[in-house]
């Protein structure tokens, strides 16, 4: 039985939830002392922006597709 594929909006948030949580666990990480910690929130932190971008873009470019084929 095949499952319904995932589309591009669930894939970015898919992206954005392991971005949120690389962040916590680089500011956990940091708090401690580790010294990898500020490259791990860093890395988060630009999952979780390229996340807003990608559904920014979705949202505006998504719409015109969904127009044309109507």
């Amino acid at each position: 039985m095949t499952g319904r594929s995932w589309g591009h909006r669930e894939r970015l948030l898919a992206l954005g939830a392991f971005g949120v949580l690389l962040a916590m666990c680089g500011a956990v990480a940091t708090a401690t002392g580790a010294p990898s910690g500020p490259g791990l929130a860093l890395a988060g932190a630009a999952l979780g922006c390229w996340e807003a971008l990608g559904l920014w873009l979705y949202a505006v470019y998504g719409r015109q597709f969904r127009m044309d084929k109507a």
